[in-house]
């Protein structure tokens, strides 16, 4: 597998499926299903994404494939119940067909992300997916996983969600950046001083939502950081 290839194609599907997909506009999805035009606008703009990424014109099949497939699995998606299960099965078939594509399709050209790799001691493109998958990414599925398992339900909850997202944001990048530096010291230092911080917390349920939104959070961004350095 081409792995420029397919770091341009999972920046490409990174940037179309979560950052140019508002909350509002899932909701039209899942309200209007089939009815909703931005579902298919939605699975083109992925589409030229790849193709922009992969500037060649051999690459229209993959296009057309790319595109197809996208509203294929965004339609069975929004009649699958919303929860972790539909959100990983969703995501895991987008990258099945990425894979396929990175595997069987070859070009001579030099990619864009390739123009930006200049760094001997680490990978700009990697860094560059590992920094949007710890944004909204990484906040969407830890998000999933705490309803799942009802962690944070009580109303109590609902005043630090919006600043715990924020917050969580903050760390992973500051986690990536630790690990890049091989200071582990450092982020076992942050999840001290953030478990500290919560150490007189009488309310129970604010406690479990911190500490396993923080757990989740330092496990995404240090998986993340292991990917720029080559060792994941």
């Amino acid at each position: 597998m081409d792995a420029d290839l397919f770091i341009s194609l999972f920046i490409a599907h990174i940037i179309g499926d979560f950052y140019l997909q508002t909350d509002h506009f899932c909701r039209q999805k899942a309200a209007l299903k089939l009815k909703c035009r931005f579902l298919y606008l939605h699975s083109l703009t992925v589409g030229l994404l790849s193709w922009l990424l992969i500037p060649t014109s051999s690459f229209w099949l993959c296009f057309l494939i790319i595109t197809v497939s996208h509203l294929t699995i965004d339609i069975i998606k929004v009649h699958l119940p919303h929860g972790l299960g539909s959100f990983c099965l969703d995501q895991l078939a987008h990258m099945a067909v990425l894979t396929a594509i990175a595997t069987l399709f070859h070009t001579d050209i030099t990619l864009p992300v390739q123009w930006v790799d200049v760094s001997p001691t680490f990978s700009a493109p990697r860094l560059l997916l590992a920094i949007l998958i710890c944004m909204k990414p990484a906040n969407i599925f830890i998000k999933l996983v705490l309803e799942k398992y009802q962690v944070g339900e009580s109303e109590t909850c609902n005043d630090i969600k919006n600043a715990g997202a924020l917050i969580g944001d903050l760390e992973r990048l500051l986690t990536i950046l630790f690990v890049l530096l091989r200071q582990f010291d450092a982020i076992g230092f942050i999840v001290a001083a953030k478990s500290l911080l919560r150490f007189k917390e009488t309310d129970t349920a604010k406690t479990e939502y911190v500490l396993a939104g923080t757990f989740l959070s330092f496990g995404i961004a240090i998986a993340c950081g292991l990917l720029v350095r080559g060792l994941a």
